[in-house]
């Protein structure tokens, strides 16, 4: 019994002695990762070994629901919260863009050449237009239409609603050395504004097509393309070309204002809530490269060894994708990296765009995994 007292004696005084002790450690809370996947799918097709195929779609959120070309040749859509399947319907093709939302459809296109609108939440096909080249860029809808790039440097426009052709505009592009890649076609007032793999910006008129004019961002021998979505903010363009500086242009003449002294791997992010208008750019170096309106530097931060290829809105605070197969969370006052998630395979990347969009953040990396984060 004596025994026992002592012992009890004994905690009571170790106990008593922690709390008045004010140097004793305290054990601490652990760290909420911003960056947990709370599901991940494998969507590599079989190949060939010595033969990768590499993903370069993006990934639509869209009513709870995540909707992704699988390079097996189908459209997949999957509950947002837990990954579990939807529908998939097979398109017999692969797949360079993100589809879109549009009322009850999603709308796409294909490597095939095809544009495709389904039903939400069915998979239900309401058509299916041949334009008889690889569809390279999402579509953008303004005012019934929807407006494609097309690998063979044709822009399209279709009615949205049934598919119908309406014009299309076919470039013929002379360089041979180009990046076979596409920009995606922007609207501004009573235009669209597209660049080109001859370093052009051109401007169509939305009703039939026609040419307004074009503006030479580069003078370059080759690898020219104007891969980037020309960004408009109080009606003038950001836009440059690849390896060439991002320029500040008039959209209503085509005229360059002014040129920076860097290149941006993307369309620029711009501060939310900030009055002074400031821009947040990616670059090839794995730089971020903060400016204001008129494109002075304000600050620059190098945070990866691979290309920039997204900047989202995250968690208040912004994700960043890479060529290195990385997701970054990074503060968006400082630019400093809080967190990074590898995405776990050597030759991982994302070369699409990644898609932050009711509280979830989704992303397709190269090697046809997607990652969803909440």
């Amino acid at each position: 019994m004596n025994k026992i007292l002592g012992l009890l004696f004994l905690v009571f005084i170790i106990s008593a002695c922690a709390q008045l002790n004010p140097y004793m450690p305290k054990a601490e809370m652990p760290k909420v990762s911003k960056l947990a996947p709370v599901w991940i799918k494998d969507l590599d097709p079989l190949y060939d070994s010595g033969n990768l195929p590499i993903a370069l779609q993006s990934p639509l959120i869209h009513e709870g629901i995540v909707y992704i070309g699988q390079n097996t040749g189908s459209m997949q859509a999957y509950e947002l919260e837990n990954g579990k399947p939807v529908w998939s319907e097979v398109d017999g093709s692969t797949y360079h863009a993100a589809p879109i939302s549009y009322k009850d459809q999603i709308v796409y296109g294909t490597v095939q050449g095809r544009v495709i609108s389904r039903h939400y939440t069915t998979g239900k096909m309401k058509y299916s237009v041949d334009l008889g080249a690889s569809v390279e860029t999402k579509g953008v809808v303004y005012q019934g239409r929807i407006f494609f790039q097309l690998r063979n440097h044709q822009v399209f426009c279709l009615d949205v609603e049934t598919g119908k052709i309406l014009w299309g505009y076919k470039r013929s592009i002379s360089y041979l050395t180009t990046l076979q890649r596409a920009s995606l076609p922007v609207v501004y007032k009573d235009r669209v504004l597209v660049g080109l793999a001859d370093g052009n910006l051109v401007a169509l008129s939305i009703d039939e097509g026609v040419l307004l004019f074009e503006s030479k961002l580069s003078t370059a021998s080759k690898f020219v393309d104007i891969d980037n979505a020309a960004f408009i903010l109080n009606d003038k363009v950001y836009l440059g070309a690849v390896g060439g500086p991002m320029s500040l242009i008039d959209p209503n003449t085509g005229k360059i204002i002014r040129k920076a002294d860097f290149t941006a791997s993307r369309a620029p992010y711009l501060i939310p809530n900030d009055s002074s208008e400031q821009l947040l750019f990616g670059t090839p170096s794995g730089e971020l490269v903060l400016t204001d309106k008129n494109l002075n530097i304000l600050n620059k931060v190098k945070i990866s060894e691979g290309v920039i290829t997204s900047i989202v809105p995250f968690k208040n605070g912004l994700a960043v994708s890479n060529t290195a197969g990385e997701i970054l969370f990074v503060d968006t006052k400082t630019l400093v990296v809080l967190e990074k998630f590898h995405l776990g395979h050597a030759y991982s990347a994302v070369f699409g765009d990644m898609e932050s969009r009711e509280n979830y953040l989704s992303v397709l990396s190269s090697r046809n995994r997607i990652f969803t984060f909440h």
